[in-house]
C-alpha cells in the first residue's frame, strides 16, 4: 500500500470513528421490564372553565393555574384540599398588567409570590395580584400563545433558563439562512440582570440542511441531567446533548426509535411547502420531555397516518375538517418513551388516557399532570400525581 493510500485509508477510518461518536441511536433491545404511569394520589378543584395548569407546589401545597380570555387572563391559586384561595385578573386595567407569557407560571419557592416570565418584563406577582415587582425588562419575543409545562422555565446557578426563538433579524422565516442564525435556548442571569441567548442547531440535525420549515416543526424542549444539556426538537426524532456548562458544547445526537414518526423533510427556499396548520395537525411531535429521579420521560405522538392524511384532503369545510382532526387523535394518542438517566431505552407505551401530556412536570420526585377531556368542560379541574412503576 502506497503512502497516498494508507492516509486516505487512515481519515476514513477517523471520520467514521468520530461520526459514530457523535450520533447514536437507541435501538429497543428483548426487553425484560415493562413500565407505566400509575396514578398515586388526585386532587379535584371545583372549576367550571378550560383551567391550564401552571406550577404545583408539594412543599407548600399549592396548584397554580389560569383561564385565558380574549382580552386577559385569570391567574389561581388553590391549596391541595381543592380549595381556590386566590385569584385576580391580569390585563391592561389591572396593577399586574398584560403578562405576555413566554413560559408557564411559576411559584417561587417558598410558594408566597408568581414568578411571571413573560416578553418583555419578568415579574414577581402576590399570590392575590395586589403587588407586583418587575425584576427585568427586555426579554425577546416569542412564539407561543399557551404556554404550559411542556415549556416550563428552569432555574439553575442562579440563572432562569427559557425556550426561545430568537434570531439577529437579518433573515424571515421563510429564507435558508434563518435556520442557521437561530438560537434556541436563553437564559436571565439574575445576578447580572442580563439575557443570553445560545444554542443554535447542531450540524447533525435536520434543520441545518439549507430547507424550509414550518416553524411549529424545530420549537425546542429541555432538561439538564447529569451535568449535560438534553435537547429536543418537536419534529425531529431525535435528543441532542450539549455540556451543561457554558459554551454549551455540542456533545451528540441520538436518534430515537418513535415508530412510524411522522417527519418533514423540509423544502426549497421560494417553493410552496407545508404549512403550519398542516404541520401542527398532520407531523409527528415530541411534545415534552421530562426528568426525574431516575427516568427520562420523552412525550411525542407519531402523527397521522397516509390513510388519514388523504381522508383529511377530502373534507368538505373546516368543521369536517375539525371533527376528522379530533377522530384521528384518538385513534393516533399519544405515548411516552422511558429511558433511564443514562439515556438507555427501558420501554414505550401510550400515555394513559386521562392526562394531558403538556401538562406533565416533576416536582419532589414526583411526575404531576392534569386531567385530559378537550371534547369538554367539567364542573372541576383534575390534577394527578403520579409515578413510574414497572408493571
Amino acid at each position: 500500500m502506497n503512502q497516498f493510500s494508507f492516509a486516505l485509508l487512515f481519515f476514513g477510518i477517523l471520520f467514521f470513528s468520530y461520526s459514530q461518536k457523535n450520533n447514536k441511536k437507541l435501538e429497543p433491545e428483548i426487553q425484560s421490564k415493562h413500565y407505566q404511569l400509575t396514578v398515586v394520589d388526585s386532587i379535584q378543584i371545583p372549576y367550571l372553565g378550560r383551567p391550564i395548569l401552571q406550577d404545583i407546589s408539594p412543599y407548600t401545597q399549592k396548584i397554580l393555574f389560569i383561564e385565558s380570555g380574549e382580552y386577559d387572563e385569570e391567574i389561581f391559586t388553590a391549596n391541595f384540599q381543592g380549595e381556590i384561595i386566590h385569584s385576580f385578573i391580569a390585563n391592561g386595567n389591572t396593577i399586574v398588567g398584560h403578562l405576555r407569557r413566554i413560559a408557564p407560571l411559576h411559584l417561587v419557592k417558598d410558594g408566597s409570590l408568581i414568578l411571571s416570565f413573560g416578553n418583555p418584563q419578568v415579574k414577581k406577582i402576590s399570590l392575590d395580584g395586589s403587588e407586583v415587582e418587575t425584576i427585568f425588562t427586555g426579554v425577546p419575543p416569542y412564539y407561543s400563545s399557551f404556554p404550559s409545562p411542556t415549556n416550563e422555565i428552569i432555574i439553575r446557578d442562579n440563572k432562569i433558563f427559557y425556550n426561545n426563538r430568537s434570531d439577529d433579524g437579518n433573515y424571515n422565516r421563510y429564507q435558508k439562512e434563518y435556520l442557521k442564525n437561530l438560537k434556541l435556548i436563553g437564559y436571565l442571569d439574575l445576578e447580572k440582570s442580563e439575557i443570553t441567548n445560545f444554542l443554535s442547531f447542531p450540524e447533525e440535525s435536520i434543520f441545518q440542511n439549507g430547507l424550509i420549515f414550518p416553524h411549529s416543526t424545530w420549537v425546542s424542549h429541555f432538561i439538564f441531567s447529569q451535568n449535560k444539556l438534553i435537547v429536543a426538537f418537536e419534529g425531529e426524532s431525535a435528543l441532542f446533548v450539549f455540556d451543561g456548562e457554558a459554551p454549551f458544547s455540542f456533545e451528540q445526537k441520538i436518534a430515537l426509535n418513535l415508530g412510524d414518526f411522522k417527519s418533514y423533510k423540509g423544502h426549497p427556499e421560494g417553493e410552496e411547502g407545508m404549512d403550519l396548520m398542516e404541520a401542527l395537525t398532520n407531523l409527528g411531535k415530541i411534545e415534552s420531555i421530562k426528568k426525574t429521579d431516575e427516568y427520562i420521560l420523552i412525550g411525542y405522538k407519531r402523527g397521522f397516518n397516509n390513510q388519514q392524511i388523504r381522508k383529511l384532503e377530502t373534507a368538505t369545510s373546516p368543521q369536517e375538517r375539525w371533527k376528522m382532526i379530533q377522530e384521528f387523535e384518538k385513534e393516533n394518542p399519544s405515548r411516552i418513551q422511558l429511558l433511564d438517566e443514562n439515556l438507555q431505552f427501558l420501554d414505550d407505551f401510550p400515555k394513559p388516557q386521562f392526562l394531558n401530556i403538556s401538562s406533565l412536570m416533576v416536582r419532589e420526585g414526583y411526575l404531576w399532570g392534569s386531567k385530559s377531556d378537550p371534547d369538554s368542560e367539567e364542573d372541576h379541574f383534575t390534577i394527578y400525581k403520579l409515578e413510574v412503576q414497572e408493571k
